[in-house]
């Protein structure tokens, strides 16, 4: 677990901030309406995946684009 200057681990939040960070790569944030269940089932996968929602959205827009 990452940690920050004052000692205290980082949240889920900033998790996803600094893997951003880390990539060099400049952002930009999209919105999107989709079904708020939908958006609670991506929520949970990702919470069991130990990973952010950001990270499955790229990913399969991703394998999406590939097709």
């Amino acid at each position: 677990m990452s940690l920050l200057k004052a000692g205290r681990p980082l949240s889920k939040k900033e998790k996803a901030i600094a893997s951003v960070k880390e990539t060099e790569e400049e952002t930009i944030r999209m919105n999107v309406n989709i079904p708020k269940a939908f958006h609670k089932q991506i929520k949970q996968k990702a919470l069991d995946e130990d990973t952010t929602v950001t990270e499955i959205v790229i990913k399969a827009l991703k394998e999406y684009m590939s097709e």
